[in-house]
């Protein structure tokens, strides 16, 4: 592989317990020698560059949502630091910047974020987001993504399941991987879907 005259964003999606921090962690490993830089993004961008978000052991503990207003603003700020990093970044050669998580997990899992807009508010919205080169959606087995991670009702589990699924359908340029297979399967999938950028 060689280095790329812009930079490759691809975004993981998918579950708890789907196998996105360890595939994202193996990328990080096996293509350090082949991108000038690799960047982790937990979610969204942060305004110093520096991720500090939190992983949440559990969820959906809390039911309670933000005000409207709040989330509104709260989404618009997104857009608006996700357009600004695409612009300081996606432009230069030789980088692979890896989301965990991307703007459109509001709308999969939005007791996850207590987030509330209507759909078609938050819709409208996300398609104004920047997309990656390419979206990774990991699935499992219902039975062996609650074998890896317990953290969500098996109700909500299934739910997400069918949500990210459908979401992949309607991405051109996305790739289902089912990470109930071996990791390295898994990986050369993905290293497939990298190397197909041009």
């Amino acid at each position: 592989m060689k280095n790329h005259y812009r930079s490759i964003v691809i975004s993981f999606m998918g579950v708890d317990g789907s196998g996105k921090s360890t595939l994202i962690e193996l990328l990080r490993k096996k293509l350090k020698n082949k991108f000038r830089k690799i960047k982790y993004i937990h979610l969204r961008p942060y305004l110093i560059l520096l991720d500090k978000s939190t992983v949440q052991s559990n969820p959906h503990n809390s039911k309670e949502t933000w005000p409207i207003l709040l989330n509104l603003v709260r989404i618009l700020y997104w857009l608006i630091i996700y357009r600004f990093y695409f612009y300081l970044f996606a432009n230069k050669s030789g980088q692979l910047i890896i989301f965990d998580r991307y703007a459109h997990d509001l709308m999969i899992d939005p007791i996850r974020y207590k987030f509330n807009l209507p759909n078609r508010v938050t819709k409208f919205i996300l398609n104004l987001f920047p997309n990656p080169t390419h979206w990774i959606v990991l699935s499992a087995p219902i039975k062996v993504l609650e074998k890896r991670k317990k953290e969500l009702p098996t109700r909500e589990l299934k739910k997400q399941i069918r949500s990210y699924l459908n979401f992949a359908k309607q991405k051109k340029n996305s790739i289902v991987v089912n990470t109930n297979n071996s990791i390295q399967s898994s990986f050369s999938l993905i290293i497939k879907k990298i190397n197909s950028f041009n």
